[in-house]
Order: structure tokens, then C-alpha cells, then sequence
């Protein structure tokens, strides 16, 4: 029993979901979009991982950002770009850029911000390259965009049109790679339905994280 118990915990503490002893086919890398309830086994990659019944690595962290270079504890992989480790993944689930749009030009004037993400054609940018050599390897990747924000006042209010010019270059960088899919968060957060949502009407709650999930399971799935 307390070998069980010991390999369970380890199994927890490794961010994996999906059946203990299989080898994880799928790998989240990503914000607190990703991150949030995945102590608890309630985050947007667990909620893939049963729906598909692989086993999904979460390597996602709260308050990470594209080229945060200047993260003071990069072991926290604060910095999505190093979250990624190679692997046999069939898919890797991505999201990020929110983060560097809130602390680096507060969601106002971010042009450069924007650009030096990714650009209007999704061509350049840190996280086409990050993705780009991923999916020229032949891993399949479902690049998550972000939901619509709370009706109420919250961190990210006024984020609302950057957040929209990302989403729209992340949509141009996949529709450009067979290998990636373009899946919209916004499709199950309702800004006006407080279930759906965290208290600080910003990150999904548990019913909001398995909304998302679910999305992206069946956009996982269905993909040629």
C-alpha cells in the first residue's frame, strides 16, 4: 500500500494525467489557462486526458509568458519556450501571450509586444518559433486561443482588442501548418455566466476548465 501510495504521489507531482504507467503521448506547455486546478487533477489538459483517455504532461505554469528571459526562478519555467522538452508527442497543446500583453505594454499600444510574439501572418515571432521546427518534426499541435473576457471588472479588462489581435495572428500561424489546429477557448466561456469562472473573473473555474477541455478534446480528435 505504501508503494502505491508513493507512486501515485509521484505520478501527481510529475504533472501527468491519464492512466498511471503509460507513457504520455500529449504535452501542455502554456499559461495559467493551462495551469489552474492542476493540483487537484481539474485543468484543461486533465480534462483532454480523460475525454481521450491518453496520458497528457502538463508542464503549463500560472503567469508564464512567451520570452520572459527574465523569469527569477526559471526551474518554474516561468518562460513557455522553456516548458517545451522534445519527446514522441502525437500533440502539444499550447497557449500563452496574455501575460506578456498585461505586464509588458498593459494592453495599450502593444504593437511591439505583438509582433515580437508573432507577427500578422503568424510567420515570425517567438512562437512561431517555438511551434514552427515542432511541427515541421510531425508533431500535431492545438494552439489554444484565449476566451472573451468577464463581463465584470477584472485584471484584464481593456485586454480585450490586444487579446483579439493575438488571437486572430495565432489562427493565421495555424491555418498556414497542416500540423497545427486553431481551437477557440471563447467557444465555452460565457463572460456573463459566473459559474464558468474563477472568483477573480479571470481564469475558468473547474466547470469553466472542463468547458475549455472539452472544446479541445473534440477539436483533438476530430482533427485529419
Amino acid at each position: 500500500m505504501r508503494l502505491l501510495v508513493s507512486l501515485l504521489s509521484l505520478w501527481l507531482l510529475t504533472g501527468c494525467s491519464g492512466a498511471p504507467g503509460a507513457e504520455p503521448r500529449i504535452l501542455a506547455i502554456g499559461d495559467s489557462v493551462l495551469a489552474f486546478h492542476k493540483p487537484l487533477g481539474g485543468s484543461v489538459p486533465d480534462v483532454v486526458a480523460s475525454r481521450l483517455g491518453q496520458r497528457v504532461e502538463n508542464r503549463a505554469v500560472s503567469g508564464a509568458r512567451i520570452s520572459n528571459s527574465l523569469s527569477p526562478d526559471p526551474a518554474r519555467q516561468y518562460d513557455i519556450r522553456q516548458q517545451y522538452r522534445p519527446g514522441t508527442w502525437d500533440w502539444v497543446i499550447f497557449n500563452g501571450g496574455a501575460n506578456d500583453l498585461l505586464w509588458e505594454c498593459g494592453c495599450n499600444r502593444c504593437d511591439a509586444t505583438l509582433d515580437g510574439m508573432i507577427s500578422d501572418d503568424g510567420r515570425r515571432g517567438d512562437i512561431p518559433a517555438l511551434l514552427g521546427p515542432i511541427a515541421k518534426a510531425g508533431t500535431r499541435i492545438a494552439v489554444l486561443g484565449y476566451y472573451d473576457g468577464n463581463a465584470l471588472p477584472n485584471a484584464f479588462s481593456g485586454c480585450e482588442v490586444s487579446i483579439d489581435r493575438l488571437n486572430a495572428r495565432l489562427a493565421n500561424m495555424a491555418a498556414k501548418d497542416s500540423n497545427m489546429i486553431y481551437v477557440d477557448a471563447g467557444v465555452a466561456m460565457d463572460p456573463a455566466d459566473p459559474g464558468l469562472w474563477f472568483v477573480d473573473r479571470v481564469h475558468p473555474s473547474r466547470r469553466g476548465a472542463r468547458a475549455i477541455g472539452e472544446v479541445l478534446a473534440r477539436a483533438i480528435a476530430r482533427a485529419p
